[in-house]
C-alpha cells in the first residue's frame, strides 16, 4: 500500500480527561448546555473508537478526525464565551449507545459516522449540519464481484454490523441473502477479515469505512489486490452529523464550526491522501460545500 498512514492520519497531541461536573435530574432538564459548560468548565464528549478514520485506535491511542474537530469546538466555547480554560471529558461511544448518551445528556455531543435521519424514538436528540458523505458499498473477494452486485442475494452470505441502518438497506437489495451481524470494537476488521478469509461473501459498510479499516491494518485493496471495494457508485448516499441534544444555541454554535474555513482545512488534510490516491470514487455524492 502506498498511502502511508503518518501522512493520512493525524495524531492528536494534546488531549484532556477529565471528569465531574455532573447534574442532578432537575438541573438536567433545565440547564442549557452553554450555561452547563460555563459553569462546569467541562465539555463532554463521545467519540467512537472503531470507525476508521473518524474516530479509532491506533497503537492504543485515541486518533481521528473528530478529536480535531471536538479542539475545534473547544477553543469557540473559549472564544465566545470569553472562558480561559475548558477542559475534555471524554467517553468512547458506540454503535448501541451513541444515540442514548444524548438523550440521557450524558454527553454534550457524540462525533462519528452518525447518518441523518429521523428518530422519533429520540425526542431530546438532533443532528449537526453534515460535516461528510460517504455511501454504501461492500468489499468482497475480486473474483466475486460479478456475483455480488448482480444477484438478488441468492446463495450469498453478506455480513453487516449490528446496530446500523445498513441492515435493512441490504434487504431491500439483497432480499434473498443470508446477513451475518459483526459487533463490537473490531467488528468492521471481523467482517473484512471473514471476506478475505472466504466466510462469507461480501461485507457491507460505508465505503470510507471499509478504507480507513483496510489502509489501518494494512489489507490490499489495489486493482491487482484479492479484495475490492464495490460498486464504484455507492448504493446509497449518507450525509454524517453529530449528535446533540436539542438545544437552539448550542447547535448554531457547533454548526458554526462546521461551516469554518479552519475546519474544511482539518478535514481535507484527513482525506486528501486518499483523493490522490484515487481510492476514493469520484464525486457520485453530492460534496456538502457545493
Amino acid at each position: 500500500m502506498s498511502i502511508k498512514l503518518s501522512k493520512l492520519l493525524l495524531s492528536f497531541a494534546v488531549f484532556c480527561w477529565f471528569g465531574g461536573g455532573y447534574l442532578t435530574p432537575s438541573m438536567a432538564r433545565s440547564e442549557a448546555v452553554l450555561e452547563e459548560i460555563n459553569r462546569t468548565g467541562v465539555l463532554r464528549v463521545g467519540v467512537r473508537n472503531d470507525a476508521i478514520p473518524f474516530g479509532y485506535r491506533d497503537n492504543g491511542r485515541l486518533e481521528g478526525l473528530c478529536l480535531s474537530l471536538i479542539q475545534l469546538i473547544r477553543e469557540e466555547i473559549i472564544r465566545t464565551e470569553q472562558r480561559n480554560i475548558i477542559s475534555i471529558d471524554l467517553l468512547v461511544s458506540g454503535l448501541y449507545n451513541r444515540f442514548d448518551i444524548v438523550q440521557n445528556k450524558v454527553v454534550d455531543l457524540e462525533c462519528g459516522p452518525n447518518s441523518i435521519r429521523s428518530l422519533p424514538e429520540y425526542n431530546r436528540v438532533t443532528f449537526s449540519e453534515p460535516f461528510f458523505i460517504s455511501g454504501l458499498q461492500l468489499i468482497t473477494r475480486r473474483d466475486r464481484t460479478s456475483s455480488v452486485l448482480n444477484s438478488d442475494g441468492k446463495d450469498l452470505t453478506i455480513g453487516v454490523l449490528a446496530y446500523t441502518n445498513t441492515e435493512n438497506l441490504i434487504k431491500e437489495k439483497y432480499p434473498l441473502a443470508q446477513l451475518e451481524f459483526f459487533q463490537g470494537a473490531k467488528g468492521n476488521l471481523r467482517g473484512i477479515q471473514s471476506v478475505n478469509q472466504e466466510r462469507i461473501d461480501a461485507f457491507a459498510n460505508d465505503g470510507i469505512l471499509l478504507l480507513g479499516e483496510a489502509i489501518l491494518n494494512r489489507i490490499p485493496i489495489e486493482d491487482n489486490s484479492p479484495l475490492s471495494i464495490v460498486p464504484e457508485i455507492p448504493l446509497t448516499c449518507e450525509r454524517y452529523g453529530l449528535i446533540l441534544p436539542k438545544d437552539e444555541n448550542w447547535e448554531n454554535l457547533v454548526n458554526s464550526v462546521l461551516q469554518s474555513e479552519d475546519f474544511r482545512r482539518i478535514r481535507r488534510d484527513w482525506f486528501i491522501s486518499l483523493a490522490k490516491e484515487s481510492l476514493i470514487p469520484s464525486q457520485q455524492c453530492v460534496d456538502i460545500d457545493s
